[in-house]
């Protein structure tokens, strides 16, 4: 026998074509399942590298986690925010009372839904700026000509 017959035995790499298409077909299967492996390798080597570190270096990692956890309880129990309204809270309340002032003024006058009115007695478009005075409408103008008639 010769050396070219070896190639025919059952043994020999060669699969042909359908071998090949085969393993292909195999490779692809699988290929996503290799690739979780991987990366629970990869994240299993990083957590032993994690912990590795924190052992060396234990006060550090107990200052970082301090640091978290306080920062955590800073925003959680609204620290900044009750310090800011304990500094500044009386300014705050003054300004308010002037714009509470200002605000109750304006919120005293009847609010007119419709944009479809006019003045009584100029007939001008009424905006926000209108008045009722013996269930007429009046612009600011006419309103003030009225009271002061009065």
């Amino acid at each position: 026998m010769s050396d070219d017959d070896d190639n025919d035995d059952l043994g020999s790499c060669n699969g042909g074509i359908i071998g090949a298409i085969l393993s292909v077909l195999l490779l692809l299967t699988i290929w996503p399942f290799l690739l979780a492996l991987l990366g629970i390798l990869i994240a299993y080597l990083f957590a032993l590298a994690m912990l590795a570190w924190i052992t060396e270096h234990w006060i550090l990692a107990l200052e970082f986690l301090a640091i978290v956890l306080a920062i955590y309880y800073i925003y959680r129990s609204r620290l900044i925010a009750n310090a800011w309204d304990y500094v500044f809270g009386p300014a705050q309340a003054i300004t308010n009372e002037k714009s509470s002032e200002h605000k109750s003024s304006i919120l005293a006058r009847e609010f007119i839904p419709s944009s479809n009115l006019y003045c009584f007695l100029c007939k001008k478009k009424l905006g926000i700026l209108s008045f009722e005075i013996n269930h007429h409408f009046y612009c600011k103008d006419c309103s003030k000509k009225i009271t002061d008639d009065e």
